[in-house]
């Protein structure tokens, strides 16, 4: 089915109207910022997986950019080597996904990805397209925008893409585009006039099986896309920590640490939870929300699974919650953790990292 222009009008027209939420039925997420609890791995997290990757000099890992774990397998990006590795779950190399260059079903930079029904599909960023190859890699399609799209969302053949700041007037936040198509509709202006670092580094998208879910950077909502509609699902209140209701972001510095809380970097959501971070005294606090009992506890995370260390997820799909750990961090700052006493003795300072997968409690 396609929609016209004035459909997407009515979805940005929803969004801002969400800006008043307290007006939406949605549910209302309490963070208690004047207190900061202690909460531990084993209340929300039921198991968690170690992978060794292996390494080679076919496969030596510059820099994680994003992992998604899908069916037992591990789709690593790393942008400065401008590929993708496929791994498997005893951590050995399937298969290293790599087609730079300027041909059809080439890309010339990769910046996100994503994996549905055994589909790979790649943004690329200097080419300004999103590219789909089937399960075996063969390139099957091209959709092009006119954006400095850096990150994505497949929701029933609409691509949802999250825009860099341009510079120019209008600039929007969101493009949504069909798969194939020319046309594209912009959604969420922003003003990158006067603090455009305001818009960096912060995750926007999540998905959970065919959920799928939207958060602005720097916003108090979580929107979950439903039949290419964008319905507010989750309210973030920091009660008297949030912006006033008529306040725009770009009012303020977000470098100041007086609002850091505000970097809202990674949210998850699972069939069972919403997780979210924000920072508070400079440290790292998370937020568990049970989604069916609609309680939550915020604080620091403490990890209880694997003794002697940190939690730091830094990626998230489904029931997962993805960390990496560099080599030689785990061997010159964990070595008193006896879960991972057996992984220090076989890795060396340079060899990939290890891969932490938490799975959450249904």
């Amino acid at each position: 089915m396609k929609y016209s222009l004035s459909y997407y009008l009515c979805i940005t027209i929803l969004l801002f109207s969400c800006e008043k939420k307290k007006e939406q039925h949605i549910n209302n997420v309490h963070v208690d910022y004047s207190t900061t609890k202690e909460i531990t791995c084993s209340s929300f997290i039921d198991d968690y997986k170690l992978i060794k990757l292996s390494t080679s000099n076919e496969n030596l890992i510059f820099q994680i950019s994003k992992i998604i774990y899908d069916n037992e397998r591990l789709f690593i990006l790393d942008m400065p080597a401008n590929c993708i590795y496929i791994f498997n779950n005893s951590g050995e190399l399937e298969h290293t996904f790599f087609k730079q260059g300027a041909g059809p079903g080439e890309y010339i930079q990769l910046t996100d990805f994503y994996v549905e029904k055994g589909k790979l599909f790649v943004l690329d960023f200097t080419g300004q397209a999103i590219l789909e190859y089937d399960h075996t890699f063969n390139f099957t399609a091209k959709t092009k925008f006119q954006t400095f799209g850096s990150s994505f969302m497949l929701q029933q053949d609409y691509f949802w893409i999250y825009n860099e700041p341009s510079g120019k007037i209008p600039d929007y936040q969101f493009t949504v585009s069909g798969r194939g198509e020319k046309k594209t509709s912009g959604l969420l202006p922003r003003n990158s006039t006067s603090h455009p670092f305001n818009w960096s580094g912060v995750n926007v998208f999540c998905m959970n099986g065919k959920d799928k879910y939207l958060s602005p950077r720097y916003n108090d909502t979580i929107y979950r896309i439903i039949d290419n509609n964008l319905l507010p699902e989750y309210y973030i209140d920091f009660k008297k920590r949030k912006f006033p209701d008529k306040d725009h972001v770009n009012n303020h510095d977000i470098s100041d640490p007086d609002f850091f809380y505000l970097i809202k970097r990674n949210f998850y959501v699972s069939n069972k939870y919403l997780i979210f971070d924000y920072f508070k005294n400079m440290q790292r606090h998370y937020c568990i929300y049970d989604r069916k009992n609609k309680t939550n506890i915020s604080g620091v995370v403490a990890n209880d699974l694997i003794s002697n260390f940190r939690f730091f997820p830094r990626w998230g799909n489904d029931n997962y919650l993805i960390e990496e750990l560099p080599a030689d961090i785990l061997i010159n700052e964990f070595s008193q953790s006896l879960e991972l006493e057996h992984l220090i003795r076989i890795t060396k300072e340079d060899d990939n990292p290890i891969i932490i997968i938490y799975i959450l409690k249904e």
